[in-house]
């Protein structure tokens, strides 16, 4: 090879490392700017964050939230801080199934003027809960003594139905069987966070009550025993 060719070489070598190193450099900024982890407090408190980008998390604020709204409002507050101040969230996709009262929130998007933020990421972080099912009634036993039981708390337990859990709205929120294969179902309507694993064929305990038109929970757990 000579001189010319070697100096050619050097030269095109040169712009290539050139650009994969600002590709590199542009992919890094791209990972490593990315948005402040905040808490509810400090975004209420400091101003200087409206129009930045930031993640923040807590629990859902209960009654916080409507149902098919679009678009999607909700309170979070910081853990453990009940009555400390909170932040009001706007999300425009499709709220996870997960989604309930007491959920942890795990929120990505920009501070509003008016201290809001409209997110464009939403994660969900669903506690682990197991519950005994000793002493709980079955699906048909439920169903038998419903008028007997009607509004008095009452343990149940069953098998999620596959392709029936939605996310929490005014209607049912699952449906239970005793096996499952299926077999007579009820409907649970439940506004609360579901337990961590729950899904299609889980075997869960619910305490709750027959109300006017459904089963409403007020705590959904897995199957301790199974």
């Amino acid at each position: 090879m000579n001189k010319r060719a070697k100096q050619r070489l050097i030269g095109v070598t040169a712009i290539i490392v050139i650009i994969v190193a600002a590709i590199l450099v542009g992919t890094g900024r791209g990972a490593g700017a990315g948005a402040l982890k905040s808490s509810v407090a400090d975004v209420a408190a400091d101003d200087s964050l409206v129009g930045q980008q930031v993640q923040v998390s807590g629990p859902v604020v209960a009654g916080s939230w409507v149902a098919g709204a679009n678009p999607f409002e909700f309170e979070i507050h910081d853990q453990g801080e009940t009555s400390g101040p909170t932040l009001k969230i706007v999300w425009s996709k499709a709220v996870p199934s997960a989604f309930g009262d007491g959920t942890v929130a795990i929120v990505t998007g920009v501070v509003q003027d008016d201290g809001s933020i409209v997110a464009d990421k939403l994660i969900t972080q669903c506690p682990s809960k197991y519950e005994s099912a000793t002493g709980a009634l079955s699906v048909a036993d439920a169903l038998a003594k419903k008028e007997e039981i009607h509004g008095n708390p009452v343990k149940v337990t069953g098998y999620i139905v596959p392709g029936t859990i939605v996310a929490a709205g005014e209607g049912e929120r699952f449906s239970v069987a005793d096996a499952p294969e299926g077999g007579e179902t009820l409907g649970i309507a439940f506004t609360g966070s579901l337990p961590a694993g729950m899904e299609d064929g889980s075997k869960v305990v619910i305490q709750g009550r027959f109300t006017d038109g459904a089963f409403t929970a007020d705590e959904v757990s897995l199957d301790a025993d199974q």
